[in-house]
């Protein structure tokens, strides 16, 4: 045979593996007689056949029989199971029946596989009918026998009969010859022969009854007599006999049991280990080899730990492929044949989590192997085609019903409709709560909680004085006030309103969108689009009711194992609406093989690249939907040249596809079929109908090459008419895309009518030209039609090359000028109708310094074309002096004029300006400026006393002049001020206006000064002291003023006249006024609180001063005496002398003053008092002393006796005129009582 084309994997056993421990395991077994049931476990295709087959060929001494036992189970035979299951009372009974049905089902089939195994000469003796070969030579011999016993039978018989036959015969040879067989010894002989055969007979009947059991009943006179019993035993059971016949021998070394697990029936093992055991003792019995039986089972068969009882040896089967490891086995097969590549590898992964089975794997890549070599004619998706097989092996019924347009995949995607239209039920319904919200939000009146607060408030707390709460506390204000069920009823609109507050209003219009924009999609999505994550498992659930009614719910595949990978298919897309494609062979007809992979590249969803071309387009697009140009994958060139070319047959195609790029935006489909030139006016036409804003986008995000925007540009300007021009013009994105070009007017063979009719319809107007580059008819044009903008770069361009001016300073500084001097150009007319724009240009581009001629530049100025901002933007940069401020009409200029100083210094244009402004900052900075000789001293003349008297006051008030102007004007104005009442003015200007006289001293003038400027009243009354004293009056003079201005170096006359006005108490405590002052304050305005001073501290003062303190304490000797206040020593002896003062006043005066006295003043007063001989007291001498006694002398005697300088003085007992003094404290001496 010839080298295959293709690669395919067997399903069968391996018998090359390397064995490693598996072969030390099975040695294990033969090294042990006693070894006799030995488990192979591993889960299904674990490789447990492989283990075995690869032992076998490796160990060829050894004699394996297998039993492999198959077991299909059939949706009939499920079905009727269910149905007896479902007979009420009957399950139970049915299944233990089915159960038991099965084991002899398997016994039966255990020992048809193993008698057809053995050699039927080494079991000669089974009952077992076993078909082999017949042998001509025993049937012949056979035949003979019987045939010969019925002659000789028959001959027997009808022996007479047969004698008068051959005596009727005619005489010769044959009848002599026949004659020898009508003897009677002939018919002894036939007894014979009859006997003979007869017996021969008998004994194959025994022998095969005994060996076949042919004849089970005999039925004698109308009884049935049993010859072999039948039962309802097993066939190990009712042939236990024939059974270890037969195993006894097989003569085999190992019986191998497979795939027994798959029928669920445990006790066969168990019959298994019986027969074992028995046939081993026979063989031991008659000295043969050791009989073992390997049972090849999954790990589970056995759920409890009963297996390690019931099998002698265990050997476990480490399975060679799972879920964990099947993505490597994939890999590797399909790598082998070079078809990974064509798969993706994810969905392997994913596919490869579910394969668990070796054979199922190996089936799944030979079935794919040929599926794609006979299908993959129009380019299939891999990917789908391996899920179709992996269904196909999975669940090959349902696969067999979807053929048939029938089973569970067929009925998921026949309700996909539904499935549609539940998602677009759930979409309605939040589009409706959306809308419900955002109605809510637009109706509701209230801003804020605080606002439904006041509400509440007005309505039902008008009696709590809500009002006086602020905004904050007014909230829980209400909830505490509120009645009770009013209350609750605000807690709830509270709650609607916060709720309501929160929610973004521009954020669920957004989501409405969304919602409202998936709602016309979903209509076209495939159903793996439709499910999520809460729809998966209604969908999955799906059942299905034929035509009579019968609902079908597939529960078989639902409770597969395999169910989820059959989910995981459908939901990711690998098994979608075309299924079908991966059924069935494709013939090709009229639709070419190329067209046809294209409408499966448009159904897979799996784009061709758009240069794809096409055989056929008409019969493509004969084969679409409407609905299918909303897919990416129809982005065709070939396709979209014939529905341009046909745009009134295929309009609504055309427009699906063209809506589609334009939904999708894409800008790389565009741009290449613009290169193609397929239908190019027709394209450039169609796409801005349907996309009237792709200009605007390809602008913004620079998805497009520029030439091509640029040439695409030109082509809409030529091919469309202007109401499709205006609706691209969106924004005026092409109007600025072409004004901000400035080479677009280099075009070779433009269509120039068509394009300035185009230029001038959306208003275009280039920012700058590219004067080498432009094509010059195109230019000229241009330039005719004003088609460009008035800026600096386009002036200074048509100023070089239309006005041939040379000088590019005079450009920049003297534009304007240069323009006035030019003829009629149709430069100076567009600047002339577009002024307010031209001023701007000169103003950005004069480099700060405009020098136009003053006759120019006041033109421009007066111009009014110019709104006053730009005038004052010009008047900014210009550095032309104007010399006369009124030849500019616009007085709004003339501060700007005035703070740029470009006007001339003259007193003619400070008055008019001051005329029209008045003093403000920029005429006060023009004064500063101005020079020192200018003279105001005509202004009355000139301009009369109103204004000069306006001028006047306004310079007096004004603190941002210099000093020295303002000096100089205000005398050049010879203007004074009778009543002052100006404020604000500072120090510096008040001093000039005092000096300068300019304030007089009158009385209003006077309190304006004290009120308004304090600091500088000294100065008014010094410079005004004569005129002060003459205003002077009760009413006017102040005390605070007085008494300041007297500690001045004035004549104390004219200070005691300024007292004289005086009615108010003045102190002289801590005062350094002169003591004639002193004296007068002290006479006239004494401050009571000053008394006590004056008595204590009256050495202090001056001889004027304490002649009046002296008769001030004269006067007041009672207050002093009755306050017991203490005075200066000196006062003191001066009041012991003065004759104002009475005898009892001087000694009350002493008695106070005793306690502030020392011995030697108190001797001094004492004899001022006349009390000389009380000086006595303070002197010692022996004797006794006695004292005139009188009221004085008691009164002194007892302040003494107070202010202990003596301790007691008494009546002289010898005189009764006499005081005895006692000056010190007797001793004391203790007394004892008798």
């Amino acid at each position: 045979m010839g080298q295959r084309k293709y690669q395919f994997e067997k399903l069968t056993p391996t018998n090359d593996m390397n064995l490693d421990v598996y072969e030390d395991a099975v040695n294990y077994v033969f090294e042990n007689p006693d070894i006799k049931n030995v488990a192979i476990s591993g889960a299904y295709s674990a490789g447990k056949s492989s283990v075995l087959a690869s032992y076998k060929k490796k160990h060829s001494n050894l004699l394996f029989l297998h039993i492999s036992l198959a077991h299909f189970k059939s949706l009939e035979s499920k079905k009727e199971s269910e149905v007896k299951d479902s007979i009420k009372g009957k399950k139970t009974n049915d299944t233990k029946e089915n159960t038991e049905v099965k084991e002899s089902v398997l016994e039966g089939k255990i020992l048809n596989q193993l008698i057809h195994q053995i050699s039927s000469d080494k079991i000669p003796q089974t009952n077992f009918r076993v078909k082999k070969e017949v042998c001509y030579k025993t049937v012949a011999s056979t035949t003979a026998v019987i045939v010969l016993f019925l002659i000789t039978v028959f001959y027997f018989i009808y022996f007479d009969a047969w004698k008068k036959y051959v005596v009727m015969l005619p005489s010769n040879w044959f009848k002599s010859f026949l004659m020898l067989f009508t003897h009677q010894y002939a018919l002894l002989l036939d007894s014979g022969f009859i006997i003979g055969l007869l017996s021969i007979i008998i004994y194959k009947l025994i022998y095969i009854q005994k060996n076949k059991n042919i004849f089970r009943k005999l039925n004698l006179q109308g009884n049935e007599i049993e010859i072999f019993e039948e039962s309802d035993d097993s066939y190990f059971d009712k042939y236990l006999n024939e059974v270890l016949y037969l195993f006894e021998n097989s003569d085999a070394d190992v019986v191998v049991f497979e795939d027994m697990d798959r029928f669920n029936a445990s006790k066969i093992f168990e019959r298994l280990h019986e027969v074992n055991t028995l046939a081993n003792i026979q063989l031991e019995k008659e000295n043969k080899k050791v009989l073992r039986f390997f049972y090849l089972l999954r790990d589970d068969i056995f759920i409890t730990k009963d297996r390690t009882k019931f099998f002698d040896y265990i050997i476990p089967v480490v399975p060679v492929v799972d879920s964990s490891n099947s993505y490597d086995q994939f890999i590797s097969h399909f790598k082998n044949t070079g078809l990974f590549e064509k798969f993706d590898e994810n969905f392997l992964q994913g596919l490869s989590l579910y394969i668990d089975d070796m054979r199922l794997l190996k089936n799944i890549y030979n079935e794919f192997v040929i599926y794609y070599h006979r299908l993959n004619t129009t380019e299939l998706d891999c990917n789908k085609m391996l899920a179709m097989i992996a269904y196909k092996n999975l669940f090959p019924r349902d696969f067999a019903d979807l053929q048939l347009n029938q089973g569970f995949i067929h009925t998921l995607f026949e309700k996909k409709d539904k499935f549609i239209a539940d998602e677009i039920n759930k979409i309605d319904k939040y589009i409706f709560d959306i809308n419900n919200q955002i109605k809510l939000v637009k109706d509701n009146h209230i801003k804020s909680k605080e606002e439904l607060a006041i509400i509440y408030a007005r309505k039902h707390l008008n009696n709590y004085r809500w009002y006086s709460e602020s905004l904050s506390r007014l909230q829980s204000f209400v909830i505490d006030y509120l009645p009770g069920n009013i209350r609750e009823e605000y807690n709830q609109r509270l709650e609607q309103v916060e709720n309501l507050l929160n929610i973004n209003l521009t954020e669920k219009e957004k989501i409405l969108h969304n919602y409202e924009i998936e709602r016309v999609t979903i209509k076209n999505k495939s159903l793996h689009e439709i499910i999520t994550r809460d729809n998966i498992d209604s969908i999955f659930s799906v059942t299905s009711i034929n035509e009579i009614g019968e609902l079908t719910d597939f529960n078989d595949i639902k409770s597969s194992e395999y169910f989820d990978l059959l989910k995981y298919l459908i939901r990711y897309g690998y098994i979608d609406e075309t299924y079908s494609d991966y059924m069935t062979y494709f013939y090709e007809n009229s639709l070419s093989r190329i067209d046809k992979t294209f409408l499966r590249s448009i159904t897979d969803k799996k784009s061709k690249e758009p240069s794809y071309q096409l055989k056929n387009p008409q019969l493509v697009i004969s084969r679409l939907r409407v609905v299918d140009f909303e897919q990416e994958e129809t982005l065709n060139y070939d396709l979209l040249e014939y529905l341009l070319l046909n745009s009134k047959e295929y309009f609504k195609y055309l427009e699906a596809l063209l809506k589609q790029i334009k939904e999708s935006r894409n800008f790389e489909f565009v741009s290449k079929f613009f290169d193609t030139n397929k239908a190019h006016s027709q394209f450039v036409i169609e796409l801005n109908k349907q996309w009237n804003n792709l200009f605007s986008s390809m602008i913004q995000e620079s998805t497009i090459p520029s030439t091509q925007i640029r040439q695409y540009s030109i082509d809409t300007l030529c091919y469309c008419n202007n109401d499709t021009i205006t609706k691209v013009n969106i924004d005026d994105c092409l109007t600025k895309y072409i004004s901000e070009s400035p080479d677009y007017i280099n075009i070779k063979n433009p269509n120039i009518d068509k394009l300035i009719s185009a230029f001038l319809h959306i208003g275009v107007s280039f920012i700058s030209i590219d004067y080498e580059k432009s094509d010059i008819n195109l230019l000229n044009e241009v330039y005719k039609n004003n088609l460009y903008v008035l800026n600096f770069d386009n002036i200074s361009i048509m100023l070089k090359h239309e006005n041939m001016i040379e000088n590019h300073s005079d450009i920049i500084h003297k534009n304007y000028t240069v323009i006035q001097s030019q003829e009629d150009y149709p430069l100076k007319k567009y600047i002339l109708d577009n002024m307010p724009i031209y001023i701007e240009i000169i103003l950005n581009n004069c480099d700060g310094c405009i020098s136009d001629d003053e006759s120019s530049a006041i033109s421009l100025l007066n111009s009014d074309k110019i709104d006053i901002d730009k005038k004052k933007g010009y008047v900014k940069f210009l550095s032309t002096i104007i010399n006369n401020i009124t030849e500019v009409l616009n007085t709004e200029l003339w501060p700007i004029i005035m703070k740029k100083r470009i006007l001339s210094f003259s007193t003619a244009n400070f008055m008019n300006y001051f005329i029209k402004f008045g003093l403000d900052d920029i005429l006060v900075h023009y004064i500063n400026e101005m020079p020192s000789d200018i003279d105001f001293s005509s202004t009355n003349k000139i301009y009369g006393k109103e204004i000069s008297v306006n001028l006047f006051d306004a310079v007096v008030v004004c603190n941002d002049i210099l000093t020295e102007k303002y000096k100089k004007i205000l005398i050049d104005l010879k203007y004074y001020f009778d009543n002052f009442d100006a404020d604000d003015i500072t120090e510096e200007k008040i001093e000039v206006l005092i000096s300068a006289k300019i304030i007089q001293m009158k009385e209003d003038s006077l309190k304006f000064i004290r009120e308004n400027y304090e600091t500088q009243l000294d100065t008014f009354i010094r410079d005004n002291f004569e005129d002060y004293l003459d205003i002077q009056s009760n009413e006017i003079a102040k005390v605070d003023e007085i008494t300041k201005i007297i500690t001045w170096y004035i004549d104390n006359d004219k200070k005691i006249k300024l007292l004289s006005y005086l009615n108010n108490s003045i102190s002289i405590v801590g005062k350094q006024y002169d003591d004639a002052i002193n004296a007068y304050i002290i006479a006239h305005n004494l401050y009571d609180e000053d008394k006590n001073h004056l008595y204590s501290h009256y050495r202090q003062y001056g001889e004027k001063t304490q002649e009046a303190i002296l008769l001030l304490s004269s006067e007041e000797i009672s207050e002093i005496i009755n306050d017991e206040i203490q005075v200066d020593d000196l006062l003191l002896s001066a009041l012991l002398k003065t004759e104002e003062v009475t005898y009892e006043q001087k000694v009350e005066l002493f008695n106070i003053a005793i306690p502030v006295l020392n011995e030697d003043t108190c001797k001094i007063h004492l004899d001022e008092l006349g009390l000389p001989e009380l000086k006595m007291i303070f002197e010692k001498a022996s004797g006794r002393r006695n004292y005139q006694k009188n009221v004085y002398v008691t009164s002194v005697l007892e302040a003494l006796k107070l202010n202990h300088w003596i301790y007691e003085y008494h009546v002289d007992e010898r005189n009764s005129n006499k005081y005895v003094i006692i000056k010190n404290k007797p001793r004391s001496f203790n007394k004892h009582s008798s």
